[in-house]
C-alpha cells in the first residue's frame, strides 16, 4: 500500500466511495467513522488538493441532504446537477454507514500482563508518621 493511498487529500485515496462531477466526490474516512463530502480546490490551473467540507455523516439521507447546499452554485448550475443527480451518485451506498472491522479495531490490548510484580514503594508500604 503506497503513502498515497492513506492520505485522505490524494486523487489515489482508496476509500472513495461515489464523485459528483471533477470537483466533489464521498471517501470513507481514514478512521473509518462515517463518510466524508470533499471538494477538490485548485491552483493554478492544475490539479489541486482535496478538502472535507462535511465530516463524520453516517446516514445516506444527511448525505444526500447536506451535499447540493455545500456545492458551489456555479458548478452546480454549469454541470446541471439536481437532487437526482445526488441522489443517484449515492444510490449504491447503504442507509446507514456500518464500517468493516478491522484486525487492529478488534484488538484492543495484546500484552500479556507482565510475569513480575510491580513493588511497592517504601512510602506506599510503610504509614508515614
Amino acid at each position: 500500500m503506497s503513502l498515497l493511498e492513506t492520505c485522505e487529500w490524494s486523487d489515489d485515496y482508496r476509500a472513495v466511495v461515489a464523485t459528483i462531477g471533477p470537483r466533489y466526490r464521498v471517501i470513507v474516512d481514514r478512521r473509518a467513522f462515517g463518510w466524508t463530502l470533499q471538494q477538490r480546490r485548485e491552483r493554478g490551473g492544475g490539479h489541486g488538493r482535496w478538502f472535507n467540507i462535511a465530516s463524520l455523516i453516517t446516514s445516506r439521507k444527511n448525505l444526500s441532504e447536506v451535499t447540493l447546499p455545500l456545492m458551489h452554485s456555479g458548478y452546480v448550475k454549469d454541470h446541471g446537477i439536481t437532487q437526482d443527480t445526488v441522489d443517484a451518485a449515492f444510490a449504491t451506498l447503504p442507509e446507514r454507514f456500518s464500517p468493516e472491522p478491522t484486525h487492529g479495531q478488534l484488538v484492543i490490548n495484546t500484552r500479556p500482563p507482565s510475569p513480575h510484580p510491580v513493588p511497592t514503594s517504601y512510602k506506599t508500604a510503610h504509614s508515614i508518621t
